[in-house]
């Protein structure tokens, strides 16, 4: 089904887990400042709401030492997430 020398290449991604990150985390601010402007996100809440429908947030719960994290509750993530966003939006200010 495919060229003969791409065999091993398609094969370790078979045979190999790939964990794939989310880099949100790096360009969060000009997320944050595209959906403030049009009012979709107001307050802190709406913030974490928003997070919570990311690829971040989903690999934060399966990979919580990549993102710094000590714990995975929900309550330990949703403070992580609003410390995340008053950074930001001090940076914005």
């Amino acid at each position: 089904m495919c060229l003969s020398s791409k065999k091993y290449f398609f094969l370790k991604f078979l045979y190999e887990p790939l964990s794939i990150e989310s880099r949100l985390d790096h360009c969060l601010h000009d997320h944050f400042n595209a959906e403030i402007i049009p009012k979709t996100i107001e307050n802190k809440q709406d913030t974490v709401d928003y997070l919570t429908w990311t690829l971040i947030c989903r690999r934060m719960t399966q990979n919580p030492n990549y993102y710094n994290l000590q714990d995975v509750s929900h309550r330990h993530l949703s403070d992580h997430l609003s410390k995340l966003f008053e950074n930001i939006l001090n940076d914005l200010e």
